[in-house]
């Protein structure tokens, strides 16, 4: 079974994020893992890695580092080299420790990855004008609706054609309100894609739809179609 088939559960680099795990931070402190991406998270983003295989990710927020670390282990048994995965957090050495940092270079990971010690807000503009882009970027920064709707009007410029987005926490009413937005407003040019396909497949279509539509689906993922012509005077509905 190839690297990439294996559950995220069963990737050595991944050890410390099993329930009870811990990391070293830059200080040489021992940190117990807590609010890193949740097991479901990962199994969805590795499902889609798979039937994307993106050259490039990105996400934003970085903490303990359990999405960057499983980025960049599928990024590494797929063969990419060089820089194929970026961060943004301006808080992993403030407020985390650089525990993410210390653990990737533990991993031999440290030569994909790219860190961007900023706010999204001025990280993200900062890519486009390097003419960067992505076939996956992972939105899990600021939970405020401001910087959650910057980091939607960005990464809708850096995400190719056919990539996805996804956001976590969407049950959060801030971020829920940017999903609205691109559900109401950008069907045309956005394909939601369910994640309850990939983690729950026996749950029957009504089932899946009420976690959906009441505001209780942790992760919310689109699929860029071909961008739609949004003019000036695009018609626009409430959301």
């Amino acid at each position: 079974m190839s690297v990439l088939d294996l559950p995220w559960q069963q990737l050595p680099e991944m050890k410390p994020f099993l329930p009870d795990g811990r990391l070293v931070d830059e200080a040489g402190t021992g940190r117990e893992v807590h609010s890193a991406s949740t097991s479901n998270n990962l199994v969805v983003l590795q499902h889609w890695f798979r039937e994307l295989k993106p050259a490039r990710t990105l996400e934003i927020g970085l903490a303990f580092g359990a999405s960057a670390t499983l980025f960049l282990a599928l990024h590494r048994a797929a063969g990419h080299t060089g820089v194929c995965h970026e961060a943004i957090d301006p808080f992993q050495r403030r407020d985390w420790g650089g525990c993410a940092l210390r653990h990737l270079e533990s991993e031999g990971l440290s030569a994909r990855f790219a860190h961007h010690e900023a706010l999204s807000c001025f990280a993200l503009p900062a890519l486009h004008e390097s003419g960067a882009r992505f076939g996956m970027i992972y939105v899990d920064g600021s939970h405020l609706f401001e910087d959650v709707f910057v980091d939607f009007y960005f990464s809708n410029l850096l995400l190719d054609t056919g990539g996805v987005i996804a956001f976590d926490d969407s049950a959060c009413g801030h971020v829920g309100k940017v999903v609205s937005f691109i559900r109401r407003n950008l069907a045309a040019g956005y394909r939601e894609l369910s994640p309850y396909a990939v983690t729950a497949p026996q749950w029957p279509r009504l089932k899946q739809a009420v976690a959906r539509w009441s505001n209780r689906q942790q992760l919310t993922l689109f699929q860029k179609l071909d961008p739609p012509v949004r003019n000036w005077d695009t018609a626009f509905t409430n959301f």
